[in-house]
């Protein structure tokens, strides 16, 4: 798990680097209609690759298609580290190294989010749950704030290099990764189209975990642009430099590190996971809103602290039931399709805030995108059977998804 753990934190210091310097060049050479054109692209083709590829990830030893990806995303990083040093912005061809990394990531992140309960037995689930989440806020923590300092002082093609020692480091990491040892047996079926098929059926067919899925993907809409592609054009507009831009992906993290240190547990003891999923919506929501009206830097970096907070309470509650309530042999096609939804809402989040951007102010979009946010998330408390299957102990919950809609999981002829 350890290795693990190195492998993903290192993965996610380059990826976020790579995000906040490519976002920025984007912003201050093509604007927002770049940020939105690129961003779309990036979201429809995972929404593609992740069914596609996922069934690899139940089907090959995961630690070998971590390292194979991996070793893409480093590539990745070197042409775009080239194309930054030959002084050329071309969108098209960022487009394009987009699609690489997303293909690279489309094998890469079902296997790691899959992974984790064949490593460790399911009373250790939580505790190995918690300290990845703290992995990747270190990550988060880190990345932005390092892409952020060289872009400030180094420039666009400095970042860009920054990205490729980052991420060699990295590659380095996943080779080091051994086999699991509670791996999960590969599925019977000999056909990767039937396997494709059998995980959207899973996860379609379990109700719960669908309208899980969908509200958490409608409230991702609102959220996703509010932290990612709107952010550089409000501290554009409030004048501020890059180095404020990966301070506010730094003081996300932190907010995350400070819920994953006892903040969020405080929280979820004190009143029950789903009111505890309630007042984190709303705080989050209104910090949202928070942002277009704030014109103080450091008030920005506080804001973007609450987000994380309460980020990691909606993160913690549900995360262990979720996990271990899917079958072993469905757990990376269900966390693709997990992961599917997400993206879809990731190309439809920079397509909605594009439509803002065109009739209203920077600052004007946040506030409509925290209405937006807050109505979502009354929908996320509605999802059935929520409450009960929070209820459950660890060993209740194993393989719930199973017994309580066992024709989701059926094989077809």
């Amino acid at each position: 798990m350890r290795q693990l753990l190195l492998s993903e934190l290192l993965g996610l210091l380059a990826s976020t680097a790579t995000q906040t310097g490519v976002a920025w060049w984007i912003a201050s050479q093509g604007g927002g209609a770049d940020l939105a054109a690129y961003g779309a692209v990036a979201a429809l083709c995972s929404l593609l690759a992740m069914p596609l590829l996922s069934p690899f990830g139940d089907r090959w030893p995961k630690q070998q298609l971590i390292r194979l990806a991996r070793t893409g995303l480093l590539l990745d990083a070197l042409v775009l580290a080239l194309l930054a040093w030959s002084g050329l912005y071309n969108l098209a061809l960022l487009c394009v190294c987009s699609v690489l990394a997303t293909l690279a990531n489309a094998l890469l992140l079902p296997v790691q989010a899959s992974l984790l309960p064949e490593l460790v037995a399911a009373e250790q689930l939580p505790e190995a749950i918690r300290l990845r989440r703290a992995s990747q806020a270190i990550g988060g923590l880190l990345g932005p704030g390092l892409s952020g300092a060289m872009l400030a002082f180094g420039g666009v093609s400095q970042a860009m290099m920054l990205n490729v020692f980052l991420f060699g480091l990295a590659s380095i990491a996943a080779q080091r990764l051994k086999q699991a040892p509670f791996a999960a047996k590969p599925p019977a079926s000999a056909c990767l189209l039937r396997d494709i098929a059998a995980g959207l059926r899973a996860k379609w067919g379990v109700t719960l975990d669908r309208w899980w899925s969908l509200t958490g993907a409608l409230m991702m809409i609102f959220l996703l642009p509010a932290i990612g592609m709107l952010l550089p054009l409000r501290l554009q507009s409030l004048q501020l430099s890059a180095l404020w831009f990966g301070a506010c992906g730094a003081a996300l993290s932190v907010g995350l590190l400070l819920g994953l240190a006892g903040l969020a547990d405080a929280l979820i003891h004190r009143l029950d996971r789903v009111r505890a999923i309630g007042v984190a919506v709303a705080l989050c929501g209104l910090a949202v809103g928070s942002i277009g009206v704030c014109i103080s830097a450091p008030g920005l970096l506080a804001i973007f602290a609450l987000i994380g907070l309460c980020m990691s309470v909606t993160q913690l509650v549900g995360q262990t039931h979720r996990a271990l309530a899917v079958p072993e042999n469905f757990r990376a096609r269900m966390a693709a399709g997990q992961m599917m939804i997400a993206q879809l809402a990731g190309a439809i989040a920079p397509a909605i805030a594009g439509l803002l951007l065109l009739h209203w102010e920077v600052a004007d979009v946040y506030l409509c995108l925290a209405a937006g946010f807050l109505g979502s998330g009354l929908l996320l408390l509605a999802v059935p059977e929520l409450r009960p299957f929070l209820r459950l102990d660890h060993e209740q919950v194993k393989n719930w998804y199973g017994r309580r809609y066992p024709e989701a999981f059926a094989a077809r002829r």
